[in-house]
């Protein structure tokens, strides 16, 4: 049985269908038995998606020096 840390990385091989059969039954048992890593994958595979399709924006460069200036405060109160 595939741990949760080899289940991570081999996602992207999962989603791909890059994986060798039996190495794909224990990536689906592992999957069956770990909520997180089900999560973990469900995510990765939205993520692959929205990338896909091209379904973001570029910032604005308001929006970006307004991040910029929040990251500052943040930081020089820590």
């Amino acid at each position: 049985m595939l741990s949760c840390k080899h289940t991570i990385a081999q996602g992207t091989d999962y989603l791909d269908k890059e994986l060798g059969f039996w190495r794909k039954v224990e990536m689906k048992m592992h999957l069956m038995i770990c909520v997180n890593c089900r999560r973990y994958v469900k995510q990765l595979k939205q993520t692959v998606v929205m990338l896909s399709k091209g379904q973001f924006k570029q910032p604005s460069e308001q929006q970006v020096e307004q991040l910029k200036q929040e990251y500052q405060d943040v930081a020089s109160k820590q």
